[in-house]
């Protein structure tokens, strides 16, 4: 029986320093702990029936058909056109901010690299936008060998710095994306929310699945801090002293009212947003993708069919 890899502690995951090794362990992990059928991830779909010829192979028979005409059946099939993927990643100084040994960009990078793999793995085609305050790096959707190790290099280069512009990026994808597709936003989600949910509505228009995974650290979610301290801003550097005691309910409702705003403006435009901490195992962002992309093909289908 193969071990059950699924549920690492990104701690763990994070001591190995090939993002590549990375993303096979949390991607093999997470499929051996999913009860899949013989055709899940398959990139085939039924076409239609035709008379069994010798030498065909036995297992495409339709038995319930034999059995209601007593003759043998082949299913055919044919190959779908596997999804498009744009995967955009927040390099933004915000994005460095750790209170354990796992970073929001170290947890960020690890996700875009197991789904990138995923999405190889499922025959789709995988496309990467990273930036902070400018766009860093664009790799259009494909799914050629060399375009995954391509990501996997380029994500190991990357590092967190810089303000941010979450709607810049989007308004750059939106402008060349071709309908009919995924796009997937990493990010922690801390800039204005507007103009980000303008541009992320403008993209659900183009006929885009939409999906936003919000990274967050344990301290930002709770504010455990039991000590005055400094806080300092990652992206401009401004200083501000806390006393935890005074500044905690403040700090969680402001944060509640931020995120909720965010939450509220995409449910209404169908844009899933799913939060995770950076010392949950990665399996379950996995899974949500994985949930969300059957309903893209699904619904693709469906669309194809009217």
């Amino acid at each position: 029986m193969k071990p059950n890899l699924s549920f690492i502690d990104p701690s763990q995951l994070n001591r190995i320093s090939n993002l590549e090794l990375q993303a096979r362990i949390v991607v093999e992990g997470f499929l051996n702990g999913v009860h899949r059928g013989p055709n899940t991830g398959s990139s085939v779909e039924f076409s239609q029936y035709r008379s069994y010829a010798q030498g065909d192979d036995l297992r495409l028979i339709d038995w319930k058909l034999y059995g209601r005409t007593d003759r043998l059946h082949i299913k055919q099939f044919r190959e779908e056109s596997g999804m498009r993927c744009s995967i955009l990643l927040d390099c933004s100084g915000s994005m460095s901010y750790g209170s354990h040994s796992v970073s929001k960009f170290s947890y960020a990078r690890m996700l875009c690299a197991a789904l990138a793999l995923l999405l190889k793995n499922q025959g789709d085609g995988v496309g990467l936008v990273a930036y902070h305050h400018q766009l860093l790096l664009h790799m259009p959707p494909g799914n050629q060998v060399r375009k995954f190790r391509k990501i996997f290099s380029e994500l190991a280069a990357l590092q967190p710095a810089e303000g941010t512009d979450t709607p810049g990026a989007l308004r750059f994808l939106g402008n060349i994306l071709k309908p009919r597709g995924m796009v997937v936003l990493i990010s922690d989600l801390l800039h204005e929310p507007e103009a980000m949910i303008r541009h992320l509505k403008s993209i659900r228009a183009r006929r885009q699945d939409v999906l936003v995974f919000q990274i967050s650290d344990p301290a930002e979610q709770n504010f455990t801090f039991n000590h005055a301290i400094t806080l300092i801003d990652a992206e401009n550097e401004r200083e501000q002293y806390v006393v935890p005691s005074a500044a905690r309910e403040t700090y969680l409702e402001n944060r509640n009212r931020h995120f909720d705003l965010i939450r509220q403006e995409a449910l209404a435009a169908e844009i899933e947003i799913h939060e995770f901490s950076t010392d949950q195992p990665l399996d379950f962002a996995l899974r949500q993708f994985l949930q969300k992309r059957t309903k893209s093909m699904i619904n693709g289908r469906r669309r194809k069919s009217q």
